[in-house]
This record gives structure tokens, C-alpha cells and sequence, in this order.
């Protein structure tokens, strides 16, 4: 019998605006937003539409802290954030953890999406239950004796900061979206920061084509997978951020190739549950 702790859940997995087509429905409409489900806690990366899923679906009898994590602050990434009903609640433990990006705190960005005349509210209206911590990418974050979150910088407008979780022996679950391929390094960085991970959710975009119009917007092409699958044959690849655009037939016509040459590699769904032990 599975274990109803110890999963992965994908709340959201488009990129740039919310979906809106039932064509689309498959792989999902909502923005970026994955959880884990452990025993002690719930760990969130990103806060994109998807959160606000998550914050419907949750047990109100589930008394366990929520650790949310940012890679960075476009609007896809945050949307979700003040429509998240554990945010309103007392009886809910909430960290919320903000990288420094270019210089910047990210309360900030915080601040003036969630403010007049962006929206009705300001974070103020959050229960004294919720607390927002900065910390500089690179840093290791310790959730308790036993769980980690390791962090680091990758090439990004704005940049991003990419997440390494750390809970089960020598298993670990990557999260890395937005990035885009840049320099000389930066596939070999993904790669030193993934190795011997079990699961790598991770931003593939564009095709190759497709980017050759869209260099400087910050993302993965299929073609840069490809090199990151090949390297990683043992770590479960999930391409994330789907094209707002791209219905699913478009999204499995483009990974079509990949999918072949790579068994590790898989298209990440909304909604989709992955036992992680």
C-alpha cells in the first residue's frame, strides 16, 4: 500500500499566463507551482496559479507547516500567491522564502504585486502565522534534522534561483525553472547541480526552431534536454513551463523525439502524483 506522504504534486506547469483552451487541458492551465507531500510538512516550489489549487484541495484537519519557495519574481511564478487560502488562516504555520536576485529583496516584488492598484489587498490582510525570509542563492536552507534545500543561481531575465531538495538518503528531487542556455557552463551547471538526483523538474519551452526567435526570454530548448538527459540516465526528467500557446498535441508532437531517445525523460502534467519512495 503507497504511502499518502513522501509524493511529488504538480499544481501548475505553464509558463507565461494561465491556459485557456480545454485543448490545453491535458498538461495543464495553470502557472508553475509543484508540491511535496511529507510526513512532518508541505514544501512548495514556486507559487504560480497552481498554488491556489493546492490551497482548495488541502485538508482542513492537515495541521502541517507549509515551506514555499520562489525562484523569482515574474508574474507567472507569483499570481497564485494571494488567492492561497492557507495565507488567511491562523491555525497554519507559512514560510515563505525569497531569494536575492540582482540586488533586489524579494518582499519587494511581494510588495507591489500584492498592493494597490495591483490588487485589493496587501500582505498585510496574511495571518501573523505567515513569515517571509530572504536568503542569498547558494545558501543551504535546513528545515529540520533531516531535510535540506540547496540553492543556486542560474541565467535568467532577473535571474533564478534553482532548488535542490534533500530528504532521503542520497535521493533528491531538483527544481529548476526558469533558465536559459546562455554560456558555455550553463548546461554543465545544471548537470553538477542535479547529479545523483532522483527526479529534475526543469524549464524545456521552446523547440530549437523556436527559439531562434526568442533568445534573450529566458528559457530551455528541447535540444538542451536532450544533453541533460543523456548526462543524467539515472535522474526521472520532467520538462515543465508548457508554452502558454501549445496545445497538447503541439506539446507532444515537439517532445516526441526526446521521449524516444530518452526512457528517463516524461512530460509533467498538472495533477500529476509521483511516489517519491
Amino acid at each position: 500500500m503507497k504511502s499518502e506522504t513522501d509524493k511529488l504534486i504538480f499544481w501548475g506547469t505553464r509558463g507565461g499566463l494561465p491556459a485557456g483552451e480545454i485543448t490545453s487541458a491535458k498538461y495543464g492551465l495553470a502557472t508553475c507551482c509543484v508540491g511535496l507531500v511529507l510526513s512532518d510538512r508541505h514544501i512548495i516550489f514556486d507559487a504560480g496559479s497552481g498554488i491556489s489549487l493546492f490551497g482548495n484541495k488541502i485538508n482542513s484537519n492537515d495541521k502541517k507547516p507549509i515551506d514555499i519557495f520562489i525562484g523569482h519574481y515574474h508574474y507567472d511564478h507569483l499570481i497564485g500567491l494571494p488567492f492561497f487560502t492557507p495565507l488567511f488562516n491562523k491555525h497554519r504555520n507559512i514560510r515563505v522564502f525569497l531569494p536575492k536576485l540582482d540586488d533586489r529583496n524579494g518582499i519587494d516584488a511581494i510588495d507591489k504585486l500584492i498592493s494597490p492598484p495591483l490588487f485589493p489587498i496587501s500582505k498585510e490582510m496574511f495571518s501573523e502565522t505567515v513569515s517571509f525570509h530572504s536568503f542569498i542563492p547558494g545558501n543551504t536552507i535546513k528545515l529540520n534534522a533531516n531535510c535540506s534545500v540547496e540553492t543556486s543561481l542560474f541565467p535568467h531575465p532577473g535571474q533564478n534561483c534553482g532548488f535542490r531538495f534533500k530528504r532521503f538518503g542520497n535521493k533528491t528531487l531538483c527544481y529548476i525553472s526558469d533558465i536559459e542556455n546562455n554560456s558555455e557552463n550553463t548546461l554543465e551547471n545544471i548537470i553538477e547541480f542535479t547529479e545523483n538526483g532522483a527526479h529534475l523538474i526543469i524549464d524545456s519551452s521552446y523547440t530549437q526552431e523556436e527559439l531562434k526567435s526568442r533568445r534573450g526570454w529566458g528559457h530551455l530548448s528541447l535540444n538542451d534536454i536532450e544533453i541533460i538527459a543523456a548526462k543524467l540516465p539515472q535522474t526521472k526528467i520532467f520538462l515543465y513551463h508548457h508554452d502558454i500557446f501549445k496545445s497538447d498535441r503541439q506539446i507532444e508532437e515537439d517532445a516526441k523525439g526526446i521521449l524516444s531517445k530518452h526512457s528517463n525523460v516524461r512530460l509533467a502534467k498538472q495533477f500529476d502524483t509521483i511516489q517519491l519512495s
